[in-house]
């Protein structure tokens, strides 16, 4: 699921203009979250000629919005409780039903469309809402449906509409005992493997959190680490190794320098600093001035972070740019002297790199600062 990919890229924080608007970067809402806050869930279709756009009411100051109304037809309830087989629905802002324009290829076909994320894209998130699909309701409020409301049925997200495929998947998350139904399910439908292994993850990673001891928590976790395994947006497996303290520091330090591990080095550096591990200080000050050597050798011309005509090179002084960083942030939060004269070589080099990004030369000139404070 690429929303919820780690990217290492984050570290490096270029600045991105994105264009004045109601697009956001959506939340990713794992499926027993979508299952569990649904107050009624349901198998059922759009009624053919219902769709209704409504435009919200907006001062003069503000950017346009709106909602679409529409009926929809009931088939089967999996939860909640619903008497009618047609009731009136809101689709909120950001998901948008687009309805053929009539050419006999698409004849009333109804796509449901994510228009409210900044990187959507691709295929609709209903090929057709006049066939049956699945579909998480709630009562929202709110412009843009972003807060608990008390009328009509509606859905906000784009996993508040799935395929009728997934039904027996979902149901899982409505048995007695979840963790069986969804291993069961897998075991069923080995083809459709990933978002069902997600949850059986997250689950291994809380009994794992519970160990007492951090030496057999580290090992237990570090598969789920390198797999970058997520629950809700976040690297819990991540967080678990750092709450393995020391231990885990001295761990990481060998993942640092075994090869295989390489794509991995920047993330180990921020987690020294969120561990407090100052054992690393000597090798973060190493690493500073053996990155210094190589930026001492590169003939960088204007536009040299984007330019992939020499693609292995590019990628090359992008790692190291993100080490160099890590190594820069990290190093500051420790406060150690010995960190110094590392930082300061680090600093005049990329004072002197013709780069427009500054964070670099920022962040050792505020450590250095700190130093001196």
């Amino acid at each position: 699921m690429t929303r919820k990919t780690a990217v290492a890229a984050s570290l490096v924080l270029l600045a991105v203009c994105v264009p004045h608007g109601h697009a956001w970067l959506r939340p990713w809402f794992e499926d027993v979250t979508v299952v569990e806050r649904s107050e009624l869930i349901v198998v059922a279709r759009l009624k053919q000629g219902s769709v209704r756009h409504v435009e919200h009411e907006r001062k003069a100051d503000e950017g346009r919005s709106w909602e679409h109304h529409a009926t929809l037809v009931i088939t089967q309830v999996l939860k909640g409780k619903c008497n009618d087989t047609e009731i009136p629905i809101i689709i909120h802002y950001g998901l948008t039903p687009i309805v053929g324009d009539g050419k006999e290829a698409n004849k009333g076909v109804i796509e449901i469309h994510d228009t409210g994320n900044s990187h959507a894209g691709g295929p609709p998130l209903l090929k057709d809402a006049k066939e049956d699909n699945l579909w998480f309701l709630r009562k929202r409020g709110g412009r843009l449906g972003r807060e608990p409301g008390t009328g009509n049925f509606g859905i906000v997200d784009p996993e508040d509409v799935q395929p009728l495929k997934w039904k027996d998947y979902f149901l899982c998350y409505l048995s007695e005992n979840p963790e069986k139904a969804v291993r069961d399910y897998l075991t069923r439908s080995p083809e459709k493997p990933k978002r069902a292994q997600n949850y059986l993850d997250h689950v291994e990673v809380q009994r794992i959190l519970k160990l007492d001891d951090p030496a057999k928590r580290f090992d237990a976790l570090l598969p789920f680490f390198l797999k970058r395994t997520t629950w809700n947006m976040k690297a819990e497996a991540r967080q678990g190794i750092v709450g393995c303290g020391k231990h885990a520091g001295e761990k990481l330090t060998e993942m640092f320098g075994d090869p295989k591990h390489k794509r991995f080095r920047h993330e180990i550096i921020s987690m020294w600093r969120d561990i407090g591990y100052r054992d690393s200080v000597p090798l973060l000050t190493d690493l500073l001035k053996q990155h210094d050597q190589f930026w001492a050798k590169q003939d960088l011309k204007a536009g040299w972070w984007n330019d992939f005509s020499e693609g292995a090179l590019t990628e090359r002084r992008r790692d190291i740019y993100g080490e160099v960083y890590a190594a820069a942030y990290t190093l500051r939060s420790f406060r150690d002297p010995r960190a110094r004269d590392a930082l300061e070589l680090t600093r005049q080099r990329w004072a002197a790199i013709n780069f427009d990004n500054r964070q670099i030369v920022e962040e050792c000139e505020r450590a250095l600062r700190e130093l001196d404070g």
